[in-house]
């Protein structure tokens, strides 16, 4: 992966976790209900993100660039943010769907996302930390007790292979890879 995200992109460094509950500490009533529809035949995806306390809603366009080599956890991301417009004129394209809420939750120096899937996905739970460079990245540190264990370098738990997963497949995932 070179150094350059390109122009109007950012590099986006997380590693991804699979729970098998949802951690104490969470409030279920603070964080985003979120709908990605991945754009079939693009490397877009489509975010609506609604807040769980009530608010704006906010809509983005955007497209993910996985390097060569493939490394899930090191990707560039654009984003576009739309109007609610915008949002529907895109929002028609055939697309492959997933839902999720996300929560927040601060855990010694870190604070991961906490993605609670619904739909086909319900029982997955997916824990994320985002870094901002690679040192920070790849320096040794210890996960907490609630972590089952890394999937970052696991394409079937990339937000586009998840929302085109058959039932039976989502399935077969949720009960442990």
């Amino acid at each position: 992966m070179s150094g350059q995200a390109g122009k109007y992109a950012r590099f986006e460094l997380e590693r991804r976790f699979l729970l098998d509950h949802v951690p104490e500490g969470i409030a279920q009533d603070q964080g985003w209900r979120i709908t990605d529809r991945y754009i079939n035949n693009t490397r877009l995806r489509l975010r609506r993100m609604e807040p769980l306390a009530g608010g704006e809603t906010v809509f983005k366009l955007g497209q993910k660039e996985v390097p060569s080599p493939p490394d899930f956890s090191r990707m560039t991301i654009t984003n576009i943010y739309l109007s609610s417009d915008e949002y529907d004129v895109f929002a028609v394209l055939p697309a492959c769907e997933l839902r999720k809420s996300r929560h927040s939750l601060d855990d010694a120096e870190r604070t991961y996302g906490v993605d609670v899937f619904e739909g086909h996905l319900a029982g997955l739970i997916l824990a994320e930390v985002g870094f901002e460079n690679t040192h920070e990245m790849n320096d040794q540190w210890h996960p907490p007790p609630w972590i089952l264990q890394e999937v970052s370098d696991d394409i079937r738990f990339t937000g586009g292979a998840l929302a085109r997963l058959t039932p039976d497949e989502a399935a077969t995932l949720v009960r442990r890879p």
